[in-house]
């Protein structure tokens, strides 16, 4: 599986993880859920596989389940950053801790490369965004923005951010984010290690390119949670 992919998998998983904890009985859902698991950690690594079936058979038997959900949500992130830290970046597009304006002048020149529009996908999109990267669109640019916690801060933002600027801006919210996507021009995907918000800030981050077909899939994806998204 391409290591990007697995990615997008695994963070997906923790992000519609069911209750696993307490001493009730399971059902379809955690099943299903610790199924899923499974099988991407064995993708990752047979050795680790090991031990996490051992943590998931411990929880669907009701065995020591608080360590066992320790260990199984421990493994995840373990996965996560392992998958992260071999894949292969240019080194101008690898950020270290700190590095926070080199990611800023990196991210902006690519959002700036727009030459129709831009689509920014982050759970954690806030205001900064308009100022940042925003303002300084040609003329004529399509933006959108899909966000989650942050919400009514961007809606705020993108009203009066359209009345200064001859940009069309669209922002809707939604709680089904689980990654950072940039999307140029309807083609071209990115996918970014943090949020915009405050990447390499305080730890290492990536700008990464998807290859055509990764992404046309991830654009179809978000074109889909866009399309059920709230305008906000």
């Amino acid at each position: 599986m391409d290591a990007l992919i697995l990615i997008d998998k695994l963070q997906a998983l923790l992000a519609t993880a069911p209750p696993l904890e307490g001493r009730g009985p399971y059902g379809q859902a955690q099943f299903s859920w610790l199924g899923r698991a499974s099988a991407l950690i064995s993708t990752w690594d047979r050795t680790e596989a090991i031990f996490f079936k051992s943590a998931v058979d411990g929880m669907t038997g009701n065995f020591n389940r608080a360590a066992n959900h320790g260990i199984v949500f421990t493994t995840i992130h373990k996965a996560i950053a392992s998958v992260e830290e071999q894949l292969p970046r240019p080194s101008e597009q690898a950020f270290g801790p700190g590095a926070a304006y080199d990611f800023f002048k990196a991210l902006r020149e690519l959002v700036l490369s727009a030459e129709t529009s831009v689509f920014i996908v982050d759970p954690y999109l806030d205001a900064e965004t308009f100022d940042g990267y925003l303002g300084a669109l040609a003329s004529g640019r399509h933006a959108r923005l899909l966000c989650s916690k942050y919400a009514e801060e961007v809606r705020v933002a993108a009203v009066k951010f359209s009345i200064q600027h001859p940009h069309s801006i669209e922002a809707r919210r939604s709680n089904a984010l689980h990654d950072r996507v940039i999307v140029v021009d309807g083609t071209q995907c990115w996918v970014l290690g943090a949020s915009v918000k405050d990447a390499a800030a305080k730890k290492a981050t990536y700008l990464a390119p998807l290859s055509s077909d990764i992404a046309a899939q991830k654009i179809q994806i978000y074109e889909g949670i866009w399309t059920a998204a709230t305008a906000i």
